[in-house]
């Protein structure tokens, strides 16, 4: 305590001088300025850093998007309605139409520009995309991936069209022409080994269900598999975020996923 009270009083000393000497004050304001002023540079590239990852967060996404422009004549319409149609009824012709438009396999993420998760999750499937048969280890798997590749389709919450109007932005309008699909890919995932394993919580998945745009998450990320190898075609797995502290661990996350294994399996 002798010794804290003795720095205290150093300190105190200190400070009474410099009030009391007044032509040290102005120095002490210059100094504070240009500190100021030194600093700016070290500030300014730290936040266009950030703004470059932004931006080159929605360039890598933008490649997969399917827009919401044309309301029900949309791009993301469009897919959508394609595979509720296998949800609601998996017969030949509508499975082989999502197969031969979309492909056997592949990622439905909901994106927006100032998702930080989404940012997060880019540099998981940035590594997966391009080690996509890296990550297929097992003798099924590396079959599988010689006719299944990699696929993402991304819809845009924030995507402005000449169909938003102040009340309703162009993704709500899309939820309400989509309930059914939404409905129907929540009470799948409700089924699924990932749900089953612990890993979604009932609050998101209700979101998703409820078909709220208010409270719709970003990133929402779904696999769908017209496989039927695991459980029917459509929505099979969900998750909102990829799990993961590095770009490796991301994309083993999305492998996991795609290939059924880890926490989306049940073995």
């Amino acid at each position: 305590m002798v010794v804290f009270r003795a720095i205290g009083a150093f300190f105190a000393k200190i400070w009474r001088w410099i009030k009391e000497t007044a032509w040290i004050q102005p120095l002490l304001i210059v100094g504070i300025i240009f500190g100021v002023i030194f600093s700016i540079p070290s500030i300014v590239k730290g936040v266009q850093g950030i703004v470059d990852k932004i931006s080159s967060t929605e360039s890598y996404y933008h490649k997969f998007e399917k827009s919401l422009v044309n309301a029900e004549n949309s791009e993301a319409d469009k897919l959508t309605i394609a595979i509720n149609d296998v949800m609601n009824s998996a017969s030949e012709e509508n499975i082989t139409n999502v197969k031969n438009t979309y492909g056997t396999k592949f990622f439905v993420m909901y994106v927006s520009a100032s998702c930080s998760s989404c940012n997060e999750a880019r540099e998981g499937f940035e590594e997966f995309e391009k080690n996509f048969n890296k990550y297929a280890t097992s003798t099924e798997d590396i079959e599988e991936a010689k006719s299944i590749k990699f696929k993402l389709y991304t819809i845009f919450t924030d995507e402005v069209t000449s169909e938003t109007t102040d009340d309703e932005t162009a993704f709500v309008q899309y939820m309400n022409r989509n309930m059914s699909f939404m409905e129907n890919a929540a009470a799948s995932v409700y089924d699924s080994d990932y749900y089953m394993n612990g890993k979604i919580s009932d609050d998101d998945l209700f979101n998703v269900e409820s078909c709220d745009p208010d409270e719709f998450l970003t990133p929402t990320i779904m696999l769908v598999d017209m496989t039927a190898k695991y459980s029917t075609e459509g929505v099979r797995d969900m998750m909102f975020g990829v799990s993961g502290s590095n770009n490796v661990s991301k994309a083993q996350t999305l492998a996991d996923c795609w290939f059924h294994k880890g926490d989306f399996s049940s073995k």
